[in-house]
Parts: structure tokens; sequence; C-alpha cells
């Protein structure tokens, strides 16, 4: 038995996803060993730093000591037949070996001669530089690559001359041209050309829309899928590395990037990210932060600033860049509100799949907005994605805050472990699928009302990271929350608890379901791990309260979820 649907390319451009994803499919078979190579078995030289990785493992596989591999170089007819052994009567079994996509013509006939006479192929393209330089950072990690990329593009005959693969023609693998002309003599409209760029951002569109092509129910979930987060070059690197590989001469990057542009399927476009910024008397700081903004990779966006009724040019620096860049938009109110309310007025601009909440003192990392949303597109059950916050003093940084990872399990345990992990209610800051957003401000705004937010939208979703910085900003001192809670509460013992008015929250919104045992120890944990500010000048008692409080979380985490 052997594969009927291929996945042959291109290296680097989303191929692990598309495997795994199309693997969720019941009438899929996806074999435990993603790209066998088989069919370059007697033509690939194995002499550079990769021989280990394309042998050993495959052999550990062979052997019964690894249940699963990445793949290697199968060389034995028999073992690659009994890689689809378990098919069953399975509609489609998928091979992913992206490498067999450059070899153009001779590749394209063994396989349809070798192949079932309705098999299917499918070709992911990525932009030819970005895929050359992930190709090179990935060999890089490895620790196969010592070369800088320029002087690594130039040793590719010296290379291949001493009978290292053809993997380390990175250029090779971005030439897609003469490929995929001859591919499609071959397969004609049995081949599917997939855009790296749609699987990013519409990435269970896509996948649906494969299953549809080959005749399948599409299945409304990707689950698990093994997406690759690692983050994208920046655009300075890009274009250094365009210049080095413009300068060999090999490829023709406007017939390559036409090649690209034209499989990407207008359908499947950008989803709307809105950005909503609150701001008081911002002129110091909103415009470094609208063009940190502004400068994101990831440019479907809408930003919506909210002028809270401010007396300095903060309007008229608004309005300015939004002559330039009409994706800003200026909404100024007259009465000045609590800070509750112009939170509510940010939200209130959500519109699209996905909404951010903007401060107008911070500063964004330009890569975190795309890599989100491409998160946010695999993982459907996620209500916020964040990455890291650097924060600042003095404008040196002072390090990460904390508070942020991964929240995931029952939403009766998501919401609990947000609160007693609150640290800087970070979460907010992340992206936020506007769906989780109904009724998320509450009606009265007691200090600490953020960590409620921040546990709704937990229990409305996952909560996923990215190792990577989302934004920088300046450190508010002790001092400042001390001065909001003095103004709160009469009394020290009162400032002590203060956090009993955010408990009320939970307990009045019947969506937290806050009767049972659990829900009543983690409530009160909050309030004791979060009574620290009136203690500073208390550590003994300020210890007796963290320790009792996380004591309580332990139990409350598992109780009645």
């Amino acid at each position: 038995m052997s594969p009927n649907v291929l996945l042959i390319g291109a290296p680097r451009s989303g191929t692990t996803f598309l495997f795994s994803a199309l693997a969720m499919h019941p009438d899929i078979f996806a074999p435990n060993v993603k790209e066998p190579h088989y069919h370059l078995a007697h033509r690939w030289p194995l002499g550079g730093p990769e021989h280990e990785a394309f042998t050993t493992p495959l052999s550990e596989y062979l052997a019964g000591q690894r249940s699963e591999v990445w793949g290697g170089l199968m060389t034995d007819a028999t073992d690659y037949a009994a890689l689809y052994a378990d098919a069953g009567n399975t509609r489609w079994r998928l091979e992913a070996t992206p490498n067999y996509f450059a070899e153009g013509a001779w590749m394209a006939q063994r396989l349809n001669e070798h192949l079932e006479p309705d098999a299917r192929v499918i070709v992911v393209l990525r932009d030819p530089i970005a895929r050359t330089v992930s190709h090179y950072n990935h060999f890089v990690k490895l620790g196969w690559e010592t070369r800088a990329f320029a002087d690594a593009l130039a040793a590719t005959e010296e290379r291949l001359a001493a009978g290292w693969a053809p993997t380390w023609d990175y250029l090779k693998y971005s030439a897609y041209a003469k490929p995929l002309a001859e591919w499609r003599t071959v397969f004609n409209d049995r081949l599917r050309v997939v855009s790296f760029e749609d699987m990013t951002w519409q990435p269970q569109a896509v996948v649906q829309d494969l299953h549809r092509w080959l005749g399948l129910t599409p299945s409304d979930d990707l689950g698990a899928a093994n997406f690759n987060a690692a983050p994208a070059a920046d655009q300075g690197s890009l274009q250094a590395a365009r210049q080095s590989v413009k300068l060999t001469g090999r490829l023709d990057l406007e017939q390559e990037e036409a090649i690209v542009a034209a499989a990407h399927d207008p359908r499947f476009a950008q989803p709307l990210v809105t950005i909503g910024m609150p701001v008081l008397n911002g002129a110091e700081s909103i415009r470094e932060s609208l063009e940190s903004l502004l400068s994101q990779t990831y440019t479907n966006l809408r930003i919506v600033v909210c002028d809270n009724a401010s007396t300095d040019d903060t309007a008229r620096i608004v309005r300015d860049l939004a002559v330039q860049d009409p994706r800003i938009e200026l909404r100024s109110f007259s009465e000045r509100s609590d800070i509750r309310t112009s939170y509510e007025r940010a939200f209130a601009t959500a519109a699209g799949d996905y909404f951010m909440f903007a401060p107008c003192d911070d500063r964004w990392a330009p890569e975190f907005i795309a890599r989100a949303v491409q998160q946010m597109q695999v993982n459907r059950h996620a209500s916020v994605c964040c990455g890291r916050i650097e924060m600042l003093e003095n404008g040196h940084r002072i390090g990460r805050s904390e508070g942020v990872h991964d929240i995931i399990g029952p939403a009766g345990r998501r919401w609990r472990d947000a609160l007693v992990n609150t640290f800087d209610a970070s979460r907010i800051y992340g992206l936020l699928r506007v769906s989780a957003l109904p009724d998320l401000i509450p009606a009265t705004a007691p200090e600490g009302w953020d960590h409620y937010v921040t546990a709704k939208l937990a229990l409305r979703g996952d909560i996923i990271t990215i190792d990577s910085t989302a934004m920088y900003r300046d450190r508010t001192s002790d001092d400042s929350y001390l001065g909001h809670i003095e103004r709160q509460e009469p009394t020290f013992w009162k400032r002590v608890f203060y956090l009993r008015h955010v408990r009320r929250l939970f307990v009045q919104d019947q969506e937290f379901k806050t009767g049972n045992l659990g829900a009543q120890l983690t409530l009160l944990a909050y309030m004791l791990i979060y009574s620290y500010l009136p203690l500073k000048e208390r550590p003994k008692l300020y210890e007796r309260f963290r320790k009792t409080g996380r004591m309580l979380a332990r139990w409350g985490r598992n109780i009645s979820v």
C-alpha cells in the first residue's frame, strides 16, 4: 500500500502544520514518519552535517525503538509500504516530503507512475526570501549551519561537490516557476497550490477547502495541530537577505513573487484587528505608541483613539497621523470620564474577529500582532493570546513582567488559575477574541477590577502565550497603587482587604458559579495573596498572608471543577 495524497513542498512553508491538520480528519491516514524521502533514496548523498538526522532516528524507528519520527532517508520498499499498513479503508493516505517539489519533472513523472491514478498533490508556496531565510535559520538552530547567510549561499557548489544533500542548496527550494510548471503538466487538476500566507491567516478555512477538494466532509476543528510558532525574520534581516539573494543572480525574484501572489486566494484574507486606545492628555507619548502600532508587520488594523477630553495636543497629533495613515480613527469625548468608562469606550470600538486594548504610553513589538493572530486562528478555543511585557524604568529595561503563562483546561479551573496568578493582569493587553468581550467590564470599578476582567476572559476560553515581547511599558510604582487604595478605603484593615469588593463582583456574576467550595476557597486565597501592598511595611504578616493564600489556592483549584 502506498500514499495517494502527497504534500510536496516547499520546505519551511508550513508543511508540518498542514500535515498534522489534515491528519486529524477521520478519512485521512497519516503515518508516524512524515518525511520518508523514499523517492529520493537513490539520488541523495548525505555527506554533510545532516547525515545523522536523516539516518539515526529513522533506523531507531524501524528497530521499534521509537513510535514516530520526523523522517529520514528511507531506502527499503517494504519499510515504505509498512508505513501505510494500518491505513485500512481510509480514503486518503498522506505523505509529506517537501523536498520532492524542487526535483520537478522527473519526480512528478516517477510519482505519477508509482501512485494510484487519482492520487493528489499539494504544494505550499511562501515568499521566496522569507522561505530561504527560514530554511537557513532552521539549519543554524540545528547546529548544522555555521556560516553567515551570504557566505552560506556562496558555499552551495562547494558543499554539493563534497557530497552534501541538495537540501543545502537554499535557493533551489525558492525557485518555484520551473518545477511548478512541470508538476502541473503531469498532475493537472490533481494538483492544488496553497498559499503560505493564506494558511497563516486562515488555517481553518484553508484546511476545510482542501477537505472539500479531496471530496471529504470538512472538519470544523484543527485541535492540537502542530503550528510552527517560530518567529519570522525582522524586516531588516529580510531586506539584507534579499540583497544577498539578488547578488547570486540565481532567482528571478519578480517572477517567483508573482507566482506566490497568484497562489493567494482572496477568500482567505487577514482577519481584522481593532485596537482601542483610551487617552487623557497623552501628547508626550501617544505618537510613539501609535507609530509602534502602525509599524506592525500585520497590516489589517483599525486603530481607534478614544480621547477623554484632553486639554493638550493629543487630538492634533492623532489627526496628523490619521492623515498619513487612514487606519487611525479619532473619537473625541467632551466630558471627561473615570478609568472604567474610558476602558469601556475603548472596548466598545471592537469590530472584526480580534481586539487589542492599547494604552497610549505603551510601545509594541513589531511582530506581536502577527504572531498572536496566527496562534488565535489555529486555537479556536482561545479567548486571549499574550506575549511578554518588558518593564522599563527611566528608559532602561528592568525585566519582564510576571503573570503571563498558558491557562488551559476546564473553564472553572481556568478562571481560578487566572485569578490567583494575576500579578500585573497582562492578559488584558493581549490579543482578545471579540466574541469573548460582551459584558466584560463590570458596572463598578473597585481597585483590582481588572483582575475580574482577566478571570472572565479565562472563563470564556483558553489563555495562550507566545514567548516573545509584546510591548514595552514604563513601570508604575507601588506608591501609585497604594494611593488608589487609600482613596478607596478609610482604615488600615479595610485597605488590607480592599479586594473584598472584587470578590463581590465574582459572587454577583452568575457566569462564574461561585457557590461551590472550590470557588470560595479561590476567592479567599485571592484576597490574601494580593493584600500585600498595604502590608509592605509588615513583611512577616505579609508572608503569612501569602503562604495561607497559596495553600488555599491549591485546595480550591481542583474542587468541583
